[in-house]
């Protein structure tokens, strides 16, 4: 059964240990995404429909909005992962003349430095142990994958190109799926609001987004869940509901096939921590 031995909430992002034994669908994040084997069998995680075996010696590193999904190797046998999920905002404080949160590549090789950092942020965690120490670990970890990742495109360092203007219409998509999550959301629906056709709605907010806008919108309800999972006392239920779903067991549902555990799980586990 998937459970979370350590969820940390911080000015980072998040940072997990999980044992998991099944599959997590298509999904994206807004953060940058690392992910590293800690013990059992190894698993497969597919980024932008390709594959990456993660096991003791290599890991991922996903950058923001990259579609990905992950499946587990161990049939019923569980395996134990660090997942760490980094904000651009606690980049920009922390990583000056770092840049934008980009990876070179996707596949990260693990080697003996790399490996005992993962081992100490993930005792860190499961110990409880105190903010500053997650985030010495968490630096350490970040800093070590960055490198690698440039390394292992072979093309260097380079920065982001200028991002181009979203479309205004795709910019109204954005607003009408955000202040509909707990609605419900008919994709049909906000293609008419924006003016546009289905077909090209959903290529043009691909092109702009990259990613889709059924993606986008789970992206958002999960965040959404987490925060309120962690900073609030309304029941799992009530969550789900303000979220749109019509039961707890949909949530429920719909939470571990993004996340990996349960929302009451998740609850139980998680601890937020500050400076």
């Amino acid at each position: 059964m998937s459970t979370a031995l350590a969820v940390c909430h911080g000015s980072f992002g998040r940072v997990t240990v999980y044992q998991l034994d099944r599959p997590m669908r298509t999904h994206a994040h807004r953060e940058g995404h690392l992910t590293f084997h800690l013990g059992g069998p190894p698993a497969v995680v597919t980024i932008c429909d390709t594959p990456h075996l993660v096991d003791e010696s290599a890991g991922v590193a996903i950058n923001p909005w990259q579609p990905h999904s992950f499946h587990p190797c161990g049939g019923d046998k569980p395996s134990v992962f660090l997942v760490a999920y980094i904000c651009d905002q606690w980049l920009d404080r922390d990583h000056e003349g770092r840049g934008s949160l980009r990876f070179g590549a996707n596949a990260i090789r693990v080697g003996t430095t790399l490996r005992a950092i993962c081992a100490s942020l993930a005792h860190t965690l499961v110990t409880n142990a105190s903010y500053r120490l997650v985030h010495r670990y968490l630096n350490q970890l970040f800093d070590a994958c960055f490198d690698e990742s440039w390394a292992a495109s072979g093309r260097g360092r380079r920065p982001l190109p200028p991002q181009a203007p979203i479309d205004f219409r795709v910019r109204k998509s954005l607003r009408i799926l955000d202040d509909g999550l707990a609605q419900g959301i008919e994709l049909d629906a906000v293609a008419r609001d924006a003016g546009l056709s289905r077909p090209h709605f959903f290529k043009l907010f691909r092109e702009n987004t990259g990613v889709t806008p059924a993606l986008y919108a789970n992206t958002m309800r999960v965040e959404r869940a987490l925060d309120r999972l962690t900073r609030s006392q309304d029941s799992v239920t009530d969550i789900g509901y303000e979220l749109g779903f019509s039961s707890q067991s949909h949530f429920t549902h719909f939470f571990s096939a993004h996340v990996g555990i349960a929302p009451t799980l998740y609850r139980t586990v998680a601890r937020v921590v500050s400076e």
